[in-house]
């Protein structure tokens, strides 16, 4: 575990035994955290344990609607849900791959915000998948260097205002976007925004932008609750374990 991830769950620690005391109490709960190491005093702090509600299987847009598909990637989202209703082992995550952008935050298992001025931390407890976000760089380009093709991307954020902003690229297309069989593209970009709307709900909105698969950028949202006194516990994923 690295020394900021380290730190981060002691921020995160911290900030959970005397949150609950009122703002008074709130003023002290970073005490022995280097003040280097604080959020900035107005920043929103997102950090801790989070879990969603609500998990639709198929992901609709803001408006409720089907993802606006081209032809050829309708007719590959029309044979992955007909090949997992004749076989659920036909989703990836059934041999253990993970679950890639977007459906990341639609599984059952929770998740920790580790949140530094530096960078924010995602570590999910499914598959034990993290994401670093560094907020030190600009937004990745597609003809960067750091376009590796990995199944999580390459991530950077910024705040704007009270809201975290990432941008993410570099995926692989071995992911579905949800449990419905939703593709994507090695060219997919995602836009992820999060607000605290109170202290213990935290609203996502994410942009898919993807040339390929879909006729025009599309938006979807979801809502993350706050977990109390949750500690991550081993999830080993095996061939035959189903999620």
């Amino acid at each position: 575990m690295t020394t900021n991830v380290k730190m981060g769950l002691a921020l995160m620690a911290s900030a959970a035994l005397l949150g609950a005391a009122g703002a008074a109490a709130a003023a002290d709960s970073f005490d022995g955290i280097p003040q280097s190491r604080r959020p900035p005093a107005g920043q929103p702090y997102i950090g801790g344990a989070w879990t969603m509600p609500t998990r639709p299987k198929a992901v609709k847009t803001v408006a409720g609607q089907e993802p606006p598909l081209l032809p050829a990637a309708r007719a590959e989202y029309q044979k992955r849900q007909a090949a997992l209703k004749a076989d659920p082992k036909t989703d990836p995550i059934a041999d253990c791959l993970p679950h890639g952008p977007l459906r990341i935050f639609y599984n059952q298992y929770p998740l920790l915000i580790v949140q530094e001025p530096d960078q924010v931390d995602f570590v999910f407890e499914a598959n034990h998948t993290y994401r670093f976000v560094d907020l030190t760089r600009g937004p990745p380009q597609l003809n960067d260097d750091t376009r590796t093709s990995t199944y999580m991307g390459y991530a950077t954020g910024k705040w704007q205002g009270k809201t975290l902003v990432v941008d993410t690229i570099g995926f692989n297309d071995k992911t579905w976007l949800d449990g419905s069989g939703l593709p994507h593209g090695e060219k997919l970009k995602t836009e992820e925004k999060f607000t605290l709307k109170d202290a213990n709900t935290l609203e996502g909105v994410v942009t898919i932008t993807d040339p390929d698969n879909y006729s025009a950028p599309w938006s979807t949202s979801f809502t993350l609750k706050r977990l109390a006194n949750y500690q991550p516990t081993e999830m080993v994923c095996v061939n035959d374990h189903k999620m």
